[in-house]
């Protein structure tokens, strides 16, 4: 993903510090992948699978119940923000 993801989450991270801010970015980092991997999945294009994702990991950057859950409770709920930000997508494309 590019850099103003980053740059979103900085902004998020200075009105909230109940974690870490570097080690929520680290976290996140990890389900990068599968996040634009899901959002590709379901809208097939590159550009708007991008968009996508980079709602979702803002999204979830904001969201205590990710940071609060494990590894497979955290997927699934990657999985679930992706699916609600490309259905989003993809009703705007219509």
């Amino acid at each position: 993903m590019n850099f103003r993801i980053w740059r979103k989450l900085v902004k998020l991270g200075e009105e909230k510090d109940h974690m870490d801010f570097q080690s929520k970015i680290k976290i996140l980092k990890q389900y990068e992948v599968e996040c634009f991997q899901v959002c590709f999945y379901l809208i097939g294009e590159r550009e708007a699978a991008h968009k996508a994702a980079e709602e979702t990991i803002v999204d979830l950057f904001a969201c205590d119940s990710f940071w609060k859950a494990d590894n497979v409770m955290r997927s699934k709920a990657i999985r679930s923000a992706a699916f609600r930000h490309c259905t989003k997508i993809l009703k705007q494309a219509v």
